[in-house]
């Protein structure tokens, strides 16, 4: 969607759902297993959708911000579905809008939910992809260059990345390990292609950021 477009949707967004809620850092929007109410717009802030598995471990499936679509539904609003993941806030001040029931929703807005619906299909299919061409170190890599790409800011040939995400989180969302999170992230320091403190990565030139 390009900058005129995205800015015609957020107004038109704006003015059909007036209302959302704030949430604070480590507060659930919604909980896995739960009966899905349907489907949210992040209006400002980040956010973590984090599943449990069957055998009791944890995964983190995204990273959603500004302007993207979370929740679990159906255009049939009569279908029950359950929610796939826990959806939680990554910082204080996320504000979160419930979208009307599909069959209210003008056509704009039903054909952008309807993209990011195919969106998230493919994010999947990228995720397994990545999984399985490339290794543990690779993955962290991908994951960090794609997270400066989508809400880093730049600062002439640097890219800062603030995002509240420990290096356990890093582990789920690249299918890996902190063990491993924590040595690539070292190496990129000691190599002068990162600079990181507390939720700062400081990317020195995201365009030679191979991952």
């Amino acid at each position: 969607m390009n900058t005129s477009l995205a800015q015609s949707y957020r107004e038109t967004i704006q003015a059909t759902f007036p209302l959302s809620r704030s949430y604070s850092k480590g507060q659930a929007i919604y909980k896995q297993d739960q009966v899905s109410e349907g489907f949210y717009l992040v209006k400002k802030g980040s956010l973590k959708l984090q599943k449990m598995l069957p055998n009791g471990l944890q995964t983190i499936l995204k990273i959603a911000t500004e302007g993207e679509i979370i929740g679990e539904g159906d255009f049939d609003s009569s279908v029950a579905r359950k929610n796939l993941s826990y959806a939680i806030a990554l910082e204080d001040g996320t504000l979160i809008q419930k979208l009307d029931s599909a069959p209210n929703l003008l056509p704009e807005i039903k054909s952008h939910l309807t993209q990011k619906l195919i969106d998230r299909a493919l994010e999947a299919s990228q995720r397994h992809e990545r999984l399985i061409s490339l290794d543990a170190e690779q993955r962290i890599k991908s994951v960090l260059k794609e997270l400066a790409l989508k809400i880093g800011h730049k600062y002439g040939d640097e890219t800062l990345l603030k995002i509240n995400l420990t290096h356990e989180d890093f582990a789920l969302l690249s299918d890996s390990s902190r063990q491993t999170v924590t040595k690539t992230f070292s190496t990129l320091k000691r190599q002068g292609t990162i600079n990181y403190s507390r939720n700062r990565i400081l990317f020195r030139n995201l365009e030679n950021f191979k991952p």
